[in-house]
């Protein structure tokens, strides 16, 4: 089922604009504990709730889960010039040099460059720039470190992109605040997660680079994109690739297997339902 209204979404979907976690939620006397660090340009924050908060195996598995947000910083960030991707995008090295993870990147960027209609692109004008997967494939690789806590809930956000758990499905879900694109102080929508991941695309923060890569011109239409699912590569990707389509934003995530949300330059919203629209 896809609906538009105007004005506030609530969006009740299984589990640029940013979406910030609002509340721990389910148990209430279950202690909560925040982290925060910024890597890869962005605020890395971290909740967790259960048996491990804040003891030696808690501050371990953030100390594990930071580390591999600047390993990945360290190949793939387009901003340091001796990061292994822009080595590559110079014809430095080849892509059999690089470790077997940008092979990874690139072949999930290859993949949504096809998806889309060319609209999602990991190279544009001979400038190599896998960023648009990268963000949400380093983030879920370094919560593995979190889901190994054991009888612990957590909600790991990167720059506003969230994969979160929830081990007992019967506990109230995370509550993921979406910000209105128009107006950053204000919550369009509040999205309820026990497991999975949320991810937005828009220019009202670091996004303002987003372009249609078949135009090289920035979407219409559309202010911003939040997709729903259980994994954080794949809805960020989806995400990207959505606002990049302007106008056929929603048209296009009806074909995908994720819940979504589109913020339309008027105000409006619409809702895509993945389990009612297939």
């Amino acid at each position: 089922m896809t609906t538009t209204t105007a004005g506030r979404a609530t969006v009740d979907a299984p589990g640029g604009t940013r979406t910030t976690t609002l509340t721990a939620g389910p148990r209430a006397a279950a202690p909560l504990r925040r982290y925060v660090e910024h890597v890869m340009g962005m605020p890395i924050s971290l909740a967790l709730r259960g048996r491990h908060t804040g003891d030696s195996p808690a501050a371990a598995a953030w100390a594990a889960t930071l580390a591999v947000l600047r390993d990945a910083d360290r190949v793939f960030s387009t901003y340091r010039a001796d990061s292994v991707i822009s080595r590559l995008g110079r014809g430095e090295i080849a892509l059999a040099d690089c470790p077997p993870e940008v092979a990874e990147v690139l072949a999930l960027g290859e993949a949504a460059e096809r998806d889309s209609g060319g609209a999602f692109a990991v190279r544009r004008a001979g400038v190599l720039d896998p960023s648009g997967v990268v963000k949400g494939w380093a983030a879920e690789r370094a919560a593995v470190h979190l889901a190994a806590l054991p009888d612990t809930d957590f909600c790991l956000s990167a720059g506003g992109d969230i994969t979160c758990r929830t081990l007992d499905p019967s506990d109230r879900p995370w509550r993921i605040g979406v910000e209105d694109p128009h107006d950053p102080g204000r919550l369009i929508a509040v999205i309820p997660v026990h497991t999975g991941a949320v991810a937005t695309s828009g220019t009202a923060h670091r996004d303002a680079h987003l372009v249609d890569a078949r135009t090289g011109r920035a979407p219409t239409g559309v202010a911003s994109v939040t997709v729903i699912g259980p994994s954080l590569t794949a809805v960020d990707v989806d995400a990207t690739a959505a606002y990049a389509l302007g106008p056929a934003a929603v048209g296009w995530l009806r074909t995908r297997p994720h819940s979504a949300l589109v913020v339309h330059t008027d105000g409006t919203t619409t809702v895509v339902d993945a389990s009612a629209d297939r």
